[in-house]
């Protein structure tokens, strides 16, 4: 049965409006929270404490984070413990009034040890919305032997608390904004054992509910200027030039090209004016064309220039015939193909 059409009787219009008697409509203010009770906040925490004690038996407590984790308008608390064995191992557990909930960390690769969230008694704790999907994320950051960086992250899901990642790097997992879009994308960075100069860092992209690789480069592991470009290898010496790129290190750029087939610096470098970032990744020596005097280096770079004002971003599929030199390899010919360009109006 349709309910019944209600009747709106329209109320009269006056004709004219008196200003100076007409009275305003107050204009809507937004409630400030509830300033929270620090007895109660107290209170609170020493009783969640005591839970965790007896759950937790014979660890110590690391920290605690009080902050709404699910999304429903009430905070919960987030504790890390650290557990003395062998290897030592950092738990975290979630504290919603009655109910207790451990974030379980990713299992030990097969022969590895399991350290947990982290091996080392270290509280590096981010509550926030990193996914832009309107639930907080909690990231732990463990670290671990061999100068290995950690991160789980994990999320509110309808009744628990699942895993959304788990990474691991020694040359460090950080938060970047990689395509400007509102989602952080995750960077993990390797050593580079033959150039321990080198990091190689994967870009990890949230899309359709997980994380992904998308993109790769490499960068420097240590920040201290002037950098040691490594040639030893062919790759290493491609790399060492679109890190030089970036650094806008042009003469030292210039020096890697071989000698016997670069053009004047001069118009070599105003090609570079424009340019405000380089990134290589994907640099392999194609299989097969390494010689001992000669190789065929392919890379994967993305550049974006400054022109009138306007960041334009182009990514290029370059391979490079590298030459061995007294000094090194250095770079030769090249051969671009152009993959996309575009207007980078959320450039990093």
């Amino acid at each position: 049965m349709e309910p019944p059409t209600p009747t709106i009787t329209p109320s009269p219009v006056p004709a004219t409006i008196d200003s100076a008697t007409a009275t305003p409509t107050p204009t809507a203010t937004a409630t400030p929270p509830p300033t929270p009770d620090p007895d109660a906040l107290l209170a609170s925490a020493e009783r969640q404490l005591g839970r965790l004690t007896t759950r937790a038996a014979g660890a110590s407590l690391l920290c605690f984070r009080h902050a709404d984790l699910d999304a429903d308008g009430q905070p919960e608390w987030v504790a890390l413990t650290h557990a003395e064995a062998d290897p030592s191992r950092v738990e975290a557990f979630v504290l919603d009034a009655e109910t207790f909930y451990a974030l379980e960390p990713a299992h030990p690769e097969p022969g590895g040890p399991d350290v947990g969230l982290g091996e080392y008694p270290v509280c590096d704790v981010e509550i926030r919305d990193v996914n832009v999907d309107g639930v907080p994320e909690i990231a732990i950051f463990g670290h671990a032997r061999d100068n290995e960086t950690l991160l789980h992250l994990f999320a509110w899901d309808e009744d628990g608390y699942i895993r959304l990642g788990h990474f691991a790097g020694d040359a460090g997992v950080r938060f970047a904004d990689a395509d400007g879009d509102p989602e952080e994308e995750i960077e993990v960075g390797y050593r580079v054992r033959g150039a321990p100069e080198l990091a190689w860092f994967v870009v990890h992209t949230w899309e359709e509910g997980t994380y992904g690789w998308t993109s790769d480069y490499y960068d420097w592991y240590f920040t201290a200027r002037p950098h040691a470009y490594p040639t030893h290898r062919p790759d290493y010496a491609v790399i060492a030039y679109y890190l030089a790129l970036d650094d806008r290190d042009l003469p030292g750029a210039y020096a890697l090209l071989d000698p016997t087939s670069r053009s004047a610096y001069d118009p070599w470098a105003l090609g570079y004016a424009t340019t405000v970032q380089v990134r290589a990744g994907g640099v392999h020596t194609v299989p097969g064309t390494e010689t001992a005097s000669s190789a065929r280096v392919t890379a994967m770079v993305t550049a974006w220039d400054n022109e009138e004002g306007v960041i334009i971003g182009r990514q290029w599929n370059v391979t490079w015939t590298v030459v061995a030199a007294d000094a090194g390899w250095r770079l030769g010919a090249a051969e671009a193909e152009l993959l996309q360009e575009w207007d980078a109006v959320h450039w990093p």
